[in-house]
Formats: structure tokens, C-alpha cells, sequence
């Protein structure tokens, strides 16, 4: 059983108003209260360029916050991803923060198969 979660909210809106906001609040409440460590990634209050160009995916320094929000995915035995679905997908600041934070070295295997 995962003791240690993360959750990634991913609405772009930084008022913290929106339901996904409410839903990552309790999901992290009902957690804490049966005993788990839990992590709260907003990535909306992330400060992040967006990656432009293949050559900054695959040999870029990740700014800190991404670096940061590395650290706790991969201190997480258990990842809880939250987000609006706009226009039937995830916002595009999601997907930036993904782009970031999911480079090769990462989340992917660097060199050959």
C-alpha cells in the first residue's frame, strides 16, 4: 500500500477557486487522516518557461520549481494527477509542466533501447 503520495493539481487558474483546486484539498485531507504522507504540486503557482525546441528537452537544465516538483514525484509511491478537461484535453500549462518535468534522464531512458 502506497504510503507517500503526490498530487499533481494541474488547473492553470492560481486563485485556488476551481473545483479541481477543492477536489486535490480533500483528496489530500482524506490521506493525511489515514495515515499517509501526501505532497500537493499546484502547478499553477509554478514558475516555468515552456520548452520550445527539441535540443531544450533533451539536454535544457530544469528551472528549480521543476527540479522541485521532480523531487516529489519521485519521493511518491503513489501519483494522483488532477486537472479540467479543456476543449476534451489537459490545459496547456499541464502539458508544459509535463514537458519540463518528464525529460530524458527523468522519466525517460537516456541513450540507445
Amino acid at each position: 500500500m502506497a504510503q507517500r503520495i503526490t498530487i499533481i493539481q494541474g488547473h492553470p487558474d492560481p486563485a485556488g477557486t476551481r473545483f479541481c483546486h477543492a477536489l486535490a484539498e480533500a483528496y489530500a485531507a482524506g490521506a493525511r487522516e489515514s495515515g499517509f504522507e501526501v505532497n500537493l504540486v499546484d502547478v499553477a503557482h509554478l514558475d516555468f518557461p515552456v520548452l520550445r525546441t527539441q535540443a531544450e528537452f533533451e539536454m535544457g537544465t530544469p528551472p528549480q520549481p521543476i527540479i522541485d516538483a521532480q523531487e516529489a514525484i519521485r519521493w511518491a509511491d503513489h501519483l494522483v494527477i488532477i486537472y479540467p478537461l479543456w476543449g476534451g484535453m489537459m490545459p496547456a500549462l499541464l502539458k508544459a509542466f509535463f514537458e519540463q518535468a518528464f525529460r530524458p534522464g527523468f522519466a525517460l531512458k537516456t541513450g540507445g533501447c
